[in-house]
Formats: C-alpha cells, sequence, structure tokens
C-alpha cells in the first residue's frame, strides 16, 4: 500500500528520513521511499508499506511527520488530478457508497493560506465521487484530504516578485495522527525543572527514537545535564539512566531530574542518576545498555571537563577541616567539588565512541550531537570506528557551524583491537591514544595511503570551543566597527547641516 506522509518541514528536515527508517527498524518491516520522497526540503513524501497495520506502527512513534493517509493521488493542477482519481475508482468508491460511513473534507496547503471560499470551490469540484453518508466534522468515520504545495521562504521569490504557482496536489484518505504533540507535553517551559542546558523536546524525541528507544530496553546519557533525553527515552518505555561530571544540574535546588519524570508519570523507568566523570566510571562489566543518547558539550553553553588539575597546579592532599574532623577528609565534604580541567572536542569524541563500544550491547545504539565547523567539515570527520557502524548523519545548520546528530551500531565483533588494553573503554594518560591505535591497525591492515592521510587531517570538530568564540568575538569586533563608523558619519553629516544652516543665515 502507498502512503503519504504530511510531514514538518522546519530546521530539523535531514532528521525525518533516519527518523522513519529507525522506526521501520525498531519493528521490523520494510519500508520504500517512491520517487522524489528523499527530497526532505518538500512537505509530502510517498512511501510503500506492507499494509495500514505498519502505517498506523510509523505513526505511533513518528515525530517528524504529522500525518499519515493512504495515498490516492497526486498531480501538478487539479485538472490533472481529478482523471485520476477518477482513475483510483476502487479506493474511494466503498467509502462513498456507504450510508453508515460519516465523513469530512478538508483542503489546506504548505506554503499559503486557502481562503474559505476557495476551499469550498475546492470541495464541490469533487461532487462526482458522491458520498452518501453523513457529513462530521468533529469525529467523522473518513477524512478525505487534498493538499497544494506552493514554493516558501526564498524560493517563492524570483527577481524581486513573488512567485504563486501551485508546486502540486496531493489526495488521500486519513490513517492517523503522528506522536508530534509529545513536543508540546515536553515543551521545556512545561517542565518542572529547567537548566541552562536542557535541549529542546522536538531534539530529544527524536533523539529518543533513532536510539529505538522502547519497552525493556535500558538507555544511558553520559552527559545527563537536565535529563531531557532521559525522559523522552522513557516516555517511549525504556528504562534510563544518566550520569554526569557536574551533580548539581541533576539535583537541582528546588526540583530535579526526578520532579520531572514524576511529572510525566515515568518515575518507575527513570533508574537513577549519578555524579561522575565519563574517564573515571564505575562500570566494572560491559554491554550492559540498549542504548547510549547524549549530547556532548561541546562549549556553545557550557564547556566539556574532566577531572584533573591544570599542569603546574599544586595538589592538595586529604585533609583534616579543623571543625569539620567528624565529616572525614575535606575532600569527603557533601558540598566539595572536585578539580577539573577542560577536555578537548576531539578526545571527547574518542573517548565516548570506545567507552560505547564497552558498555553497549551488540545491536545496541549510539546517538550523540558532534559540532562541526562548516568551513573546514568534511565527511571524514564523521568517526570510522572497526566495531560501530554509521546509520545516519544528520545536520542541523546554523550558519558558520552546525550539529550533527551521529547515529551509529555496534556489530556483533571486528571492535576488540579497538578496546584492548584500555581501561574498561576508557584511554588513561600515557595509553596509547584512539587515533594512534586505529592508525597502527590500520597500517598492520591495510597500509598506508590517501585513507590513512585523511585520517589524519584535523576535523571539523576539533578546537570546537576555542574555535566558537574566536567567532563570536570578530562579530563583536565587526558590530563596533560598524557603530563607530555610523557614529563618526552621523557627525559629519551633522557638521555639514550646521555649515550649510550658518551660510543661509
Amino acid at each position: 500500500m502507498k502512503f503519504l506522509l504530511v510531514c514538518s518541514c522546519g530546521p530539523l528536515h535531514e532528521f525525518r528520513l533516519p527518523e522513519l527508517d529507525s522506526i521501520a527498524t525498531l519493528y521490523n518491516f520494510p519500508i520504500t521511499y517512491l520517487d522524489g520522497s528523499r527530497d526532505t526540503s518538500r512537505p509530502f513524501i510517498i512511501i510503500d508499506l506492507p499494509s495500514e497495520k505498519e502505517a498506523r506502527l510509523l505513526g505511533s512513534r513518528a515525530i517528524s511527520v504529522k500525518h499519515i493517509w493512504h495515498y490516492w493521488a497526486h498531480a501538478t493542477t487539479y485538472e490533472e488530478l481529478h482523471p485520476k482519481i477518477r482513475d483510483c475508482k476502487e479506493l474511494w468508491s466503498p467509502l462513498a457508497l456507504s450510508r453508515s460511513t460519516s465523513w469530512k473534507f478538508q483542503v489546506s496547503a504548505h506554503g499559503r493560506t486557502i481562503p474559505s471560499p476557495v476551499q469550498r470551490d475546492v470541495i464541490e469540484s469533487f461532487d462526482y465521487m458522491e458520498f452518501l453518508g453523513d457529513i462530521d466534522l468533529k469525529n467523522p468515520d473518513v477524512t478525505i484530504g487534498v493538499f497544494e504545495e506552493y514554493a516558501s521562504g526564498e524560493a517563492r521569490m524570483e527577481r524581486g516578485r513573488e512567485l504563486n504557482e501551485c508546486r502540486g496536489v496531493w489526495m488521500g484518505r486519513k490513517i492517523c495522527d503522528t506522536r508530534r504533540h509529545l513536543m508540546d507535553v515536553f515543551d521545556l517551559k512545561k517542565r518542572s525543572y529547567i537548566g541552562n542546558t536542557s535541549m529542546e523536546a522536538e531534539v530529544s524525541l527524536l533523539m529518543a527514537n533513532q536510539a529505538l528507544a522502547s519497552e525493556g530496553k535500558v538507555c544511558y546519557d553520559p552527559f545527563a545535564g537536565t535529563g531531557s533525553m532521559l525522559l523522552t527515552a522513557s516516555a517511549f518505555g525504556a528504562y534510563s539512566f544518566g550520569s554526569d561530571i557536574d551533580g548539581r544540574q541533576m539535583r537541582g535546588k528546588k526540583t530535579s531530574i526526578a520532579t520531572s519524570a514524576a511529572q510525566y508519570h515515568i518515575a518507575p523507568l527513570l533508574l537513577d542518576c549519578c555524579s561522575f566523570d565519563l574517564t573515571q566510571h564505575p562500570f566494572r562489566t560491559g554491554e550492559l545498555f540498549d542504548a547510549i543518547v547524549t549530547d556532548p558539550p561541546y562549549g556553545v553553553r557550557a564547556g566539556a571537563k574532566r577531572l584533573g588539575r591544570a599542569e603546574g597546579r599544586r595538589a592538595v592532599e586529604p585533609t583534616l577541616v579543623k571543625g569539620r574532623e567528624g565529616e572525614g577528609f575535606h575532600h569527603q565534604f557533601p558540598d566539595y567539588i572536585p578539580p577539573s580541567v577542560p577536555w578537548e572536542m576531539t578526545s571527547v569524541i574518542n573517548s565516548l565512541l570506545t567507552f560505547s563500544l564497552f558498555l553497549l550491547k551488540p545491536g545496541g545504539r549510539l546517538v550523540f550531537f558532534l559540532p562541526t565547523n562548516n568551513a573546514e567539515y568534511a565527511d571524514v570527520d564523521i568517526p570510522s570506528i572497526p566495531g560501530l557502524k554509521l546509520i545516519s548523519n544528520s545536520s542541523q545548520d546554523f550558519g558558520k557551524w552546525a550539529r550533527r546528530l551521529i547515529t551509529m551500531e555496534k556489530l556483533q565483533g571486528g571492535w576488540e583491537d579497538v578496546v584492548e588494553g584500555l581501561d574498561r573503554g576508557v584511554e588513561r594518560e600515557g595509553m596509547e591514544g584512539l587515533e594512534e591505535r586505529l592508525e597502527r591497525l590500520a597500517v598492520e591492515g591495510e597500509g598506508e595511503g590517501a585513507e590513512a592521510e585523511e585520517r589524519r587531517r584535523k576535523p571539523g570538530h576539533a578546537e570546537f570551543r576555542q574555535w566558537y568564540f574566536e567567532q563570536n568575538e570578530k562579530k563583536v569586533e565587526r558590530k563596533v566597527e560598524a557603530e563607530g563608523n555610523k557614529k563618526r558619519w552621523e557627525e559629519g553629516r551633522r557638521k555639514e547641516e550646521q555649515g550649510e544652516g550658518e551660510e543661509k543665515v
């Protein structure tokens, strides 16, 4: 059966196909995209599914799709559409001839608002369908939809005039709505606890879908922050566990992640949240989690840190503090915050990869954001590591930089050499680094070459935090310079007008 998906075309349009593929993988059914449906800049997709059952399963999870319709036909104009609808009479005739079937007809458009009189004219142009049942605008048995597509944004403008030509007309029968309403449910403004690094609801829901979060699975976020990914993973039935080097965000002052979990009635699915450094994690047994889904701190709102002291700083030995001897040594105090040092982005990603190889079950997924400098980004920047298969790479563009949602799947084998000698999947001081290890394995396996040289290039996410703030400083400098030029121009103009006035006098 063919189905029409009416989708959102916002800044996350590249996340659409990976999400749909992930849902199909989760429920184990095939999905086929018909010609032109891989163009995510357009709002409509035509797919082929085994039956209506699979379409409803898709709707039970999808966030980037608004509605799912049984596809009847589409054309460039209504003159071309009407003959096609007459030709597929077997799809709608049984519904039209049933007097016990109530129905509703709706007309809408993407990129334009259709006035009510025009909608009525469109509906009346299909009078040959002759539905015999009652009209029910609130709870109909059948909803028939007609969708017009117009170019939006910059695509509407050509040589300074707006183009109103219709790009296509689509028609079908409504199957179901999707779970897109969860964006409103998990809206940060409605959440009981909000921190300065909370992930927006739509993104965290899309990440949970790509992580295949579902009942009986366990999802882990090693950079939990305020727990957005934990909440959305559990909203789909998965158990969730989080950790962070800074426990203050998870605990909160008045409310916490646990408070948010209770608000959404998923508290039994939140296993716990613990405070520890990823590089000093306490897990002694590997292959615990079905998914690791996270947003590493890359410096835009908060920089990544790990435990340690800056080079040259004096180490402070455990000390008994006068008046607090009963609490033990100073580093055992409840309010003690251990020293930390900045953690460079490349090292963060490398540690996340090897850590995931240790903790993920075979077939488990790693879903994380990778920040990139658009001017220096290349596909080779996406981590390539034995044992982790790349599933998708979707970009959310912010101009000079972007964050890429990377989804990887752990294979059954082939990763043992990568983590051999590492301490529970984590590189320690003095150990062979991941780049050197992969370089050595490549030399031992396939030898030197262009691929090895490409791997040695500096990736687009290297030293991202430093690059990001340098760009902001340059932006501020340009703004100050522009304001100075404006003031000088205004001062010159004022003096010129004053001189002209004195001359007239």
